[in-house]
């Protein structure tokens, strides 16, 4: 096999590893809530349950709620997935649960906030934001570069970047599925659409990073209609609409990855390259900045704080 490798892992513009800060020292410095405009039947097969979860991720209160209310996992809906390291606050949906009467108490970890009868399943990406509350603690460096960069980030909005955790520890995701593809063993994995996104989200970051690098930033968040990068996959690519050439540029230099995300059954879409942030606020609070902000669904919280500052590493 050629040596060819896939992109490195890009998910922050930032030049300088200043200011410095911590985030998630305790599950309340990172707090999201879905945005929603539901309208529920009131009847119906699904059982809807609002529920508001510490330190687990989303596919373990999926699986907690299908042993409790005697469902299978599959059957789980909801609609996106969240921080561990936080406490969030999302939907669920449950088809004709046999134990409607299970409460809280008895699934450690979790409050169920509320509940309400709908007649479908609760379908990925389907809320219309993330509502997010950060705490970012002990700031240290300058602040009148910090808040030149709050003022940016609040007229331009922030570069669309996935955020590292689309990528697993240590980048994991991305070697796994981009290994497993060369090997044709990916089809039938438990963790191909996994795998297959982190590859995908790699290339669409690699691009945006390009952009950036070439100076195109302020065109693409000045765009009156969205500028976007490519979620590569089979069919004919669809077009740029700014540095159409630099984006074509990266897309010939990893033709094994885009072969490989054709082959592995996706279809060409286009993403953001910009995000705006709305009612976006921030307060230093002597050494701590406070942030609240919503987000559209599929771009990171993460991303944003670190094009402010650079985050402490723990052990």
């Amino acid at each position: 096999m050629k040596s060819y490798s896939p992109p490195k892992i890009r998910s922050v513009h930032r030049i300088t590893d200043t200011p410095l800060a911590s985030l998630k020292i305790k599950p309340e410095d990172f707090v999201v809530e879905e945005v929603w405009e539901l309208q529920f039947s009131g009847e119906g097969e699904h059982l809807y349950l609002y529920v508001e979860k510490i330190g687990q991720n989303t596919q373990w209160v999926a699986k907690a709620l299908s042993r409790a209310f005697s469902v299978s996992e599959k059957s789980v809906g909801y609609s996106g997935l969240k921080d561990r390291q936080a406490i969030t606050r999302q939907w669920f949906s449950l088809p004709s649960p046999h134990n409607e009467s299970v409460t809280e108490s008895d699934i450690e970890g979790i409050k169920i906030l509320s509940r309400a009868r709908h007649s479908s399943k609760l379908r990925r990406g389907s809320h219309q934001a993330n509502r997010f509350q950060i705490r970012l603690r002990d700031i240290d460096g300058d602040r009148d570069l910090l808040q030149a960069r709050l003022q940016n980030l609040a007229e331009q909005g922030f570069p669309n970047y996935f955020g590292a955790q689309r990528f697993g520890h240590s980048g994991n995701n991305l070697k796994a599925g981009f290994d497993l593809s060369r090997r044709r063993k990916l089809v039938g994995h438990p963790k191909r659409g996994i795998y297959l996104s982190a590859m995908r989200s790699a290339l669409f970051n690699e691009v945006l990073a390009a952009q950036i690098l070439a100076g195109k930033w302020p065109s693409i968040y000045q765009a009156e209609e969205p500028a976007t990068g490519p979620l590569w996959g089979r069919g004919r690519p669809l077009s740029a609409e700014i540095g159409a050439e630099i984006e074509a540029k990266v897309v010939a230099s990893n033709p094994e990855l885009c072969d490989l995300l054709e082959h592995g059954g996706l279809s060409q879409e286009r993403r953001n390259l910009v995000c705006k942030v709305a009612d976006f606020e921030w307060q230093l609070e002597r050494d701590d900045l406070f942030l609240s902000f919503s987000l559209p669904p599929g771009s990171y919280a993460t991303v944003l704080v670190e094009e402010l500052v650079a985050l402490r590493t723990t052990s």
